[in-house]
């Protein structure tokens, strides 16, 4: 009998108390297939266990001592619903037989006494609906993987499309998003994604809206952006500072979380516009309220540079006892794939906000490595006035760069 497929790819699995019987099949059917034997019901979900995936059928006869063939089946079904049963059975219990194939329970039955060419046939199909349900998944998982990069790279861009057009005015966005995707200490992983679940129409319809809803929601945080915009004067910034930690501090302390605003010295005054620093601010703050818990604790630190390159600079340093910056956050941004309604991490959309706001204002942010837990971000901001913005720094500029920086889809696209 011919076959396109290499049926010794993977296992059969064949459970029968009767070692005879388990020494027939090997020895009438060894040539086409590879197998694994037990003579019980216990041993043979332990092989099930240890081997995974490379199991392809199970094979069980129905009259063995303590458990029988069907329950054998059944709980396989449930520890590999993938596996492709069999259930071998004499006439005497063929009322079992069909109401296992009625529950869906098992693909086949092969009755007693066996037919060598009819179980042959029978494990051909087995093998092959086996086979063909694999390379269905990896099909489905390698086009899942082109389709999460493609949605990445569409939202990266969609995302920079619209930051550079509010107000015609927001500069640096890439950036920005630079700086915020070195917060990860490396790149995306792939979701492991339920394929029962994607196999399912309505699904896709609900992943569908989810995607759509959460574009939207960042098309909504970007254009609200332009609300914080005020006329480039210079601004003593102790007032936005003080005016954003007040307007936190009761959720947070109605939470268990304390925010405290430490101003050392007199602040250099900020060329720019004192709307678009206190919203920074704020979305900064409102980052931490949903990352932290209860019991932790936020300090945000204000103070001009004294030495160095950014000396008579503005540095803001915001530390807290929480749990750092989690890879969620910035999946919650990037990924499309990534739909969590009830996560704090979807606080990253308010995080990458403060960024282009603060690299708009010819700022930076860093997040030096420490030696202990929590969040560390340095934020500073120039005396001077912001460069202005040339007629290149655009969004077609934006994509161009995007589609040439290969550290930056390095770090952003899903590993393998």
């Amino acid at each position: 009998m011919q076959n396109q497929y290499d049926l010794k790819r993977y296992a059969v699995l064949y459970v029968d108390d009767e070692e005879k019987a388990l020494k027939y099949f090997v020895k009438t059917f060894g040539d086409e297939f590879r197998f694994l034997t037990a003579n019980n019901a216990a041993d043979g979900l332990k092989l099930i266990e240890e081997h995974g995936d490379d199991i392809a059928i199970l094979l069980s006869d129905q009259r063995m001592p303590g458990e029988k063939g069907v329950q054998l089946l059944e709980r396989a079904r449930q520890l590999r619903p993938r596996l492709v049963r069999m259930l071998v059975t004499a006439y005497a219990d063929f009322s079992v037989t069909v109401d296992a194939v009625n529950l869906g329970n098992i693909f086949r039955y092969i009755s007693k006494p066996l037919q060598t060419e009819d179980v042959r046939n029978t494990l051909h199909r087995g093998m092959e609906f086996y086979i063909l349900q694999q390379e269905r998944d990896d099909l489905l998982r390698e086009k899942l993987s082109v389709l999460q990069n493609l949605l990445i790279t569409d939202r990266v861009m969609g995302l920079g499309v619209v930051a550079t057009a509010v107000s015609q005015q927001l500069r640096h966005p890439l950036r920005a998003v630079h700086a915020f995707l070195e917060l990860s200490p490396g790149r995306l992983k792939p979701q492991n994604l339920n394929l029962e679940k994607l196999r399912d129409p309505a699904s896709w319809r609900e992943f569908h809206g989810l995607v759509v809803k959460q574009a939207a929601r960042i098309a909504n945080l970007l254009a609200d952006l332009s609300s914080g915009q005020s006329p480039e004067t210079g601004f003593d910034p102790a007032a936005a500072l003080q005016a954003g930690v007040t307007k936190h501090q009761p959720a947070l302390a109605s939470r268990g979380i304390d925010l405290q605003l430490k101003v050392s010295g007199s602040l250099p005054v900020i060329q720019g516009s004192e709307g678009v620093f206190q919203r920074a601010i704020e979305m900064l703050l409102t980052f931490e309220q949903a990352l932290l818990s209860s019991g932790a604790a936020a300090t945000l630190t204000a103070g001009a540079v004294q030495d160095g390159p950014d000396a008579g600079s503005l540095r803001l340093t915001l530390t807290d006892t929480g749990p750092g910056i989690p890879t969620d956050v910035l999946r919650s941004v990037f990924d499309p794939f990534f739909i969590n309604t009830d996560s704090p991490a979807e606080s990253g959309l308010s995080l990458i906000g403060a960024y282009f706001l603060v690299y708009h204002l010819g700022g930076r942010i860093s997040s030096p490595r420490s030696s202990g837990s929590g969040l560390r971000l340095e934020i500073t901001f120039p005396t001077g006035s912001s460069p202005a913005l040339t007629a290149p720094d655009s969004s077609r500029e934006f994509i161009t760069n995007v589609l040439m920086n290969d550290t930056l889809w390095e770090r952003l696209l899903p590993s393998e």
